[in-house]
């Protein structure tokens, strides 16, 4: 399915030539000691991943030297993040960045070469089947599972042009606020209902 306007032959994107791929590296790993619960710099995990987005009020904090230790893992908006160990590959898109951040060892960020693709239609391409496929190729028979580097840089799919790129994600950016804000009046309509049973069970309101 194509959006209206656009025609044209998809290309392939590959991450070993069209991306960079960056992570905490291993003798720079931190202790659970060097978690904080106050500080100026922020370390974000892939917990703190919520529907795609940094939550950035369950970040924990580094010390300054930490995060100024790697400037490939300081992050910025626009940068695409994909968790490697644990959980592997839940994804996350840094918007509205609340101020200096960094990663632990288990994120990737990814970002393009030259503008090569835009970044949020990577984000909903590794949150779609084409990822899923991908990973479960690379992890199946594994008893630890880990996404090393060496075999997600393999990893490849088509894209449009970017102008396409950018109304593909747009509009699919679009749903995900219209789902936030019916999810919102879900809850908003749930609670309301458990104060009318409370109420209405205990017959402190009667009905007409």
């Amino acid at each position: 399915t194509r959006l209206p306007g656009f025609c044209g032959e998809w290309s392939p994107i590959k991450i070993s030539k069209h991306a960079s791929l960056k992570a905490r590296i291993g003798w720079q790993a931190l202790t659970t000691a060097e978690y904080l619960d106050e500080g100026a710099h922020f370390l974000v995990t892939g917990t703190d991943f919520v529907d795609g987005r940094v939550n950035w009020s369950s970040c924990h904090y580094v010390d300054q030297w930490r995060y100024d230790q790697d400037r490939n893992i300081q992050l910025r908006d626009g940068d695409v993040l994909l968790t490697k160990d644990g959980t592997i590959g839940k994804v996350g898109y840094v918007d509205g960045l609340c101020g200096p951040a960094t990663l632990n060892s288990g994120v990737f960020v990814i970002r393009p070469l030259q503008e090569s693709f835009a970044p949020l239609f990577l984000f909903y391409i590794l949150k779609s089947k084409v990822s899923d496929e991908f990973l479960a190729m690379i992890t199946a028979g594994s008893t630890i599972v880990h996404l090393y580097q060496k075999d997600f840089v393999t990893f490849e799919f088509l894209a449009p042009s970017r102008d396409e790129q950018t109304a593909i994600a747009t509009v699919l950016s679009d749903i995900d606020a219209e789902l936030a804000a019916l999810e919102a009046r879900r809850d908003k309509t749930r609670a309301l209902k458990q104060g009318m049973m409370q109420e209405l069970l205990t017959g402190r309101i009667r009905l007409v």
